[in-house]
C-alpha cells in the first residue's frame, strides 16, 4: 500500500490554500471595488436618466382645471401643448413637434395622443388651420389662472408662451419639453416610459 510522502503533502497544501484564496477573492474583491466606486462617485450612474425636465413638485391636470378624459388605467399618454394667448407660429410649431414625436414612437403610437389646451375658445381661422394640418389633434380647455398659479415654483420660462408637456395616463404632468430642446430628447423619454409603464 502506497502512502504520500512528506514532500507530496506539503505540495498539496499550498494548492488548496490558493483555491481558497481565489474563492475569497472572487467574492470580496468586487464588493471592495463597488464600495470604493460608491465612496468616490466613480462610474456611478446619475440619479435620473430623463433628458427632459422633470416636473417637481408634481402637478395634476386637475390643478389646471383641464378637462381631459379618460384619466386612469388604460388611458393614453398625452403630449400636451398649452398656450395662454393666440395659437400662432410658436404654438403651431409645438403642435407639429408633438405630432412628430407621437408618430415616431412607432408601434406604440396608439398609446399616445397629442392634445392642445387653450384657456379660451380658438378663433375660426385657428380652428380651420388645426383641422386641416392636424386632424387627429385633441383639443381641450383649462383655467389660465390655475395654470399660472401651479407653475409659480417652476422656471420663469415655463410661464411664457406655448409649452409642451408629457402627461401620464393618471393625469400627472411628468415632463416639460423646452422649445429650444431637440424633440428627440422627449421622444427618448417617452419611449422609455412606454416600455416601463403598464398603466396606459
Amino acid at each position: 500500500m502506497m502512502s504520500l510522502t512528506e514532500p507530496d503533502r506539503t505540495r498539496q497544501r499550498p494548492r488548496g490554500q490558493l483555491k481558497l484564496l481565489a474563492v475569497i477573492g472572487v467574492v470580496v474583491v468586487p464588493i471592495l471595488i463597488a464600495a470604493l466606486m460608491a465612496h468616490f462617485g466613480i462610474g456611478v450612474p446619475q440619479a435620473h436618466s430623463n433628458k427632459s425636465a422633470l416636473v417637481e413638485p408634481a402637478i395634476q391636470v386637475s390643478d389646471w382645471q383641464l378637462a381631459l378624459e379618460p384619466i386612469g388605467y388604460g388611458a393614453p399618454w398625452r403630449l400636451l401643448v398649452t398656450h395662454t394667448g393666440a395659437c400662432e407660429r410658436e404654438c403651431m410649431a409645438l403642435i407639429h413637434e408633438a405630432r412628430q414625436i407621437n408618430v415616431a414612437v412607432g408601434r406604440e403610437a396608439d398609446r399616445v395622443e397629442h392634445v392642445l389646451a387653450s384657456p379660451v375658445a380658438l378663433r375660426d381661422d385657428e380652428l380651420a388651420r388645426l383641422e386641416t394640418e392636424f386632424p387627429r389633434l385633441q383639443r381641450t380647455r383649462f383655467d389660465s389662472n390655475a395654470y399660472l398659479r401651479s407653475l409659480q415654483t417652476q422656471p420663469d420660462s415655463w410661464l411664457i408662451g406655448p409649452q409642451l408637456w408629457l402627461v401620464d395616463p393618471l393625469g400627472r404632468v411628468v415632463l416639460h419639453h423646452s422649445a429650444g430642446q431637440p424633440g428627440k430628447d422627449l421622444l427618448d423619454d417617452l419611449k422609455r416610459l412606454l416600455k416601463l409603464s403598464k398603466v396606459g
